[in-house]
């Protein structure tokens, strides 16, 4: 992935360790740089062996580094994640895993505006008359004035005072944005519309689309976002992409985390996830929990997809319990999400393009696992320290009792 000719590349171990740390940290990639240069431990981790008071780079090269290992590297990267986990492997050479896994999905929101009809619209305007601007073109009328105090009209529109007034702004703004993309492609040749033909096509999606049409454009830089609605009380509607994630029962380690983009059904996330699982080459579950939105396949590639239901008129008391045990661990799924949002970067998606959808996901399930790691090395250590504590005082002889915490 690196050219033989031109100046150096970044070390990858510098990369890698500074976008783990961004993670980790829930900063951001200027926001990383800052804190990078006040803490040695982060610089001894990416690989620096003096104490530097200068980042080595730009924070721009992230979004190069991104794009030029795209999902494929980022994936290698979440896989060894999940193999420092588990260092059992069966006869193909596979990882052993847990025998029953959780599998749920969430919303990972984009950086986007709450959409509005009148926002885009306004943005249609902006983005015309930048193309004509960068073109040399000549415009008949800019609506720059005009198209902000629309918006201004349009604000609180359900007022009974200033309802006429909005609705009347909302139609002009949109006719001016209709009026403004057939200026510009009368005016653009051939190679410019060409050049341009995807933004044009995008606007004239959102001047075509209605209340009740379908896979709309909720936002101009990210088209791919969807709405989606999953029952929350505070919040109705969610715009981004839909995430499916697979976890192990007993440890909670990610195993396997996906992008989907528009609005699938919950159960077809399922077997997606468990191809990923195979690429990976990780051995599948025998049982997969999951909750009364995976309806559908019993058995998806041999493994068994077990939903929460009423017990059999057949079932005993010790299945009963057995299953409803079963089915309270699935709900620890939902506090491993809540902590991908809240502490690891996922609660939204600030990289662009579709790429970043899947990488973003990817960088915080690593985080999640390493962060585990982290604590399970923690926790040994801390045994370890106590044990040579223990034998430390147990040869001095003296006339009182040494009562040593364990923490």
């Amino acid at each position: 992935m690196y050219s033989n000719t031109g100046q150096p590349g970044v070390p990858l171990r510098m990369m890698v360790g500074c976008l783990l740390l961004k993670q980790l940290h829930n900063l951001g990639d200027e926001t990383l740089a800052k804190a990078w240069i006040c803490n040695p431990y982060m610089q001894y981790f990416c690989g620096q062996s003096h104490f530097q008071h200068k980042f080595p780079f730009d924070p721009s090269a992230f979004v190069h580094f991104r794009k030029r290992i795209g999902e494929s590297g980022f994936e290698k990267i979440f896989k060894h994640s999940v193999d420092l986990h588990f260092d059992k492997k069966d006869k193909d050479g596979r990882k052993m895993d847990e025998r029953m896994v959780l599998s749920d999905t969430t919303v990972q929101e984009n950086n986007t505006t709450f959409p509005t009809d009148a926002k885009l619209h306004k943005k249609i305007i902006d983005g015309c008359n930048r193309i004509a601007k960068k073109e040399g073109l000549v415009q008949r009328q800019t609506y720059t004035r005009k198209s902000k105090q629309f918006m201004r009209d349009i604000y609180n529109s359900n007022h009974p005072k200033r309802r006429q007034k909005a609705q009347k702004a909302m139609r002009s703004l949109r006719t001016v944005a209709g009026r403004q993309v057939r200026e510009l492609e009368r005016s653009l040749s051939l190679d410019l519309q060409k050049k341009y033909g995807e933004d044009l096509e995008i606007y004239q999606k959102i001047l075509l689309q209605e209340r009740d049409s379908k896979n709309k454009i909720y936002s101009i830089h990210k088209p791919f976002t969807a709405c989606i609605c999953k029952g929350k009380a505070h919040k109705k509607y969610e715009y981004g992409n839909k995430i499916g994630l697979v976890t192990t029962a007993q440890s909670l380690v990610i195993t396997g985390i996906k992008a989907f983009f528009g609005n699938p059904y919950d159960g077809h996330t399922i077997e997606p996830l468990l191809d990923q699982m195979q690429e990976n080459n990780f051995v599948l579950p025998k049982e997969l929990i999951y909750d009364r939105g995976g309806k559908g396949s019993k058995k998806i590639k041999g493994v068994t997809i077990s939903i929460p239901s009423n017990p059999l008129k057949t079932d005993d008391s010790y299945t009963k319990q057995k299953k409803r045990k079963k089915f309270r661990r699935r709900a620890a799924i939902e506090a491993v999400i809540s902590h991908l949002k809240h502490r690891f970067r996922m609660h939204q998606n600030y990289l662009h393009g579709e790429n970043g959808t899947q990488i973003n996901a990817f960088l915080s399930a690593t985080a999640w696992n390493l962060q585990k790691l982290m604590n399970k090395l923690r926790e040994e250590a801390k045994k370890i320290c106590f044990e040579i504590l223990c034998r430390y005082f147990c040869k001095i002889e003296l006339g009182g009792i040494w009562l040593i915490r364990s923490n």
